[in-house]
């Protein structure tokens, strides 16, 4: 006769089993990933982008062989994604401890085609067969590849109308994802993942929605002609409560945070009164001086995000943006928020080791021997520009503004500095700092162990150089020949696609 579990001894697995996830997240363990491309291209670079909670991703480069074989161990917490990047990007899954195995042919160019050839192995193998082969239904999708249909709507289309639309496309999901389930018969991981994934275009179409209407007719950031309706953004509370499973959907989490802010913005809304020196725009975005616009985040977050871990993952994300623009100020004068309301130390703990990271570069900034800076405190733009032309004539320059503030700008000096190792001893790398404050300057130089040569500008100067050059937006770029002669300039000369304009020259 069988005898049923002793209410004791079912509490007691039940804890067991709850302190045992909890315990698998409290510090950070080696994950693994291993594979080869075949058919693989040196000239395309592998990148890993790893989605942590709360945090801007950040490229780890991977550096195969000559035959395409790779091996690399990074850190998680906790379950997490991360997109794999060669000719096109996927997602794969992997635990704390995991080794995971991949093989794709690099020959292939679009996400399906490529997703095809993935083959795993190793630890979460069975999941990530499922996850690709997920990800290959929905990038073939027409809810993925229509994306006219999409712009169209938000277009033409008034609020209203639009969520109707955006109802047919979360319908459109849900049969691809029961598709998936029926064809594919994926293991209890891969389905929650997938069916969490499955509702980032509902609510991303949601959050984006008014912005992209509003561009769409031209208006500027402060016209009132259309604002966005009040209430609209409640929908975006229908994901939530958000729960332990969720956790390994860690890119899917970041996106809907962000989109969340939206709804936080529009509760704030209702508190702006006259006179006040910050606002929301008809479209939904915050307005506020650079001094106040954090605490007003904070405050926003902490009053009305509904959701604990949400409200962590969003508390986490204003201090991990402003630590990685080497801003330390935000996270002193508010660390008793962080210690009182960001509890999970998979938010905590690498939070707080990126400030101690932070700030001792700040402090003590130690930088690649070939890195050298210029002093043109005294100069004006013209004067740098010649100043630059004369240093390094008779050689090609390849010339990068940016800012400590500007995240697209610090995403491409990990490919800079790898483009810069390639062609160093014939191309001069010249980065200019604009718009930006010195220690924070000095220590971004730091962190990404820029070589080359380097400017810093004072705010004076930083406008006298975007008068000069026309300077819309940055990260912006200016290629010259060996005889001093602009070939080109804008904003999408990046680092990975300069090296074959370069060899033209």
């Amino acid at each position: 006769m069988k005898h049923p579990l002793t209410p004791c001894l079912f509490i007691f697995i039940l804890l067991n089993f709850y302190s045992t996830i909890s315990f698998s997240y409290q510090e950070a363990k080696k994950a693994t990933l291993a594979g080869q491309i075949t058919n693989y291209d040196s000239k395309t670079s592998v990148t890993l982008f790893i989605n942590r909670l709360g945090q801007i991703n950040e490229p780890l480069q991977i550096q195969p062989d000559s035959n395409g074989r790779f091996h690399t161990t990074f850190e998680v917490y906790n379950p997490t994604d991360a997109w794999l990047t060669y000719h096109a990007n996927f997602l794969i899954l992997v635990h704390p401890n995991d080794s995971l195995y991949i093989e794709f042919d690099g020959s292939k160019n679009g996400r399906p085609q490529l997703l095809s050839t993935v083959q795993f192995g190793g630890d979460r193998a069975e999941t990530n067969r499922d996850i690709a082969l997920f990800q290959k239904m929905y990038f073939s999708n027409e809810i993925y590849t229509n994306r006219d249909n999409q712009t169209k709507a938000v277009k033409e289309l008034e609020t209203e109308d639009y969520l109707a639309f955006n109802d047919i496309i979360r319908r459109k999901g849900q049969a691809l994802y029961e598709a998936f389930i029926q064809k594919h018969q994926p293991n209890q991981e891969s389905r929650q993942w997938a069916s969490f994934f499955i509702e980032d275009d509902y609510y991303n179409n949601i959050h984006f929605y008014p912005m992209d209407h509003r561009e769409s007719r031209h208006l500027e950031w402060t016209d009132t002609s259309w604002v966005v309706p009040k209430g609209y953004f409640e929908k975006l509370r229908e994901r939530l409560p958000l729960t332990l499973s969720n956790l390994m959907n860690t890119y899917s989490l970041n996106s809907f945070a962000n989109a969340f802010t939206s709804y936080v913005n529009e509760k704030l809304r209702g508190e702006h009164k006259v006179g006040d020196n910050w606002g929301v725009s008809p479209a939904g975005g915050l307005m506020a001086p650079s001094q106040s616009v954090d605490s007003i985040k904070i405050h926003g977050i902490i009053k009305y995000v509904p959701d604990s871990l949400l409200m962590e993952i969003m508390l986490t994300n204003v201090f991990f943006d402003a630590l990685k623009k080497q801003n330390i100020a935000p996270y002193e004068k508010y660390y008793y928020i962080a210690e009182d309301f960001i509890k999970q130390p998979y938010l905590r703990e690498p939070l707080y080791q990126l400030y101690l990271e932070t700030k001792n570069r700040i402090e003590k900034p130690e930088f690649y021997s070939e890195a050298i800076f210029r002093d043109v405190a005294s100069s004006g733009s013209k004067e740098v520009f010649d100043e630059i032309l004369t240093a390094n004539k008779g050689k090609i320059i390849y010339i990068d503004l940016w800012a400590t503030w500007c995240v697209p700008c610090l995403a491409e000096f990990p490919n800079s500095r790898i483009v810069e190792n390639e062609l160093k001893d014939s191309v001069s790398f010249v980065y200019i700092c604009i718009d930006s404050e010195k220690d924070r300057y000095l220590s971004t130089v730091s962190k990404y162990q820029l070589g080359g040569q380097h400017y810093f500008l004072s705010n004076q100067q930083s406008q006298e150089l975007r008068q000069m050059l026309g300077i819309n937006g940055i990260p912006y770029y200016i290629l010259i020949d060996q005889k001093g002669v602009v070939k080109e300039q804008g904003n999408h000369l990046r680092p990975p696609s300069i090296k074959e304009k370069i060899k033209k020259l």
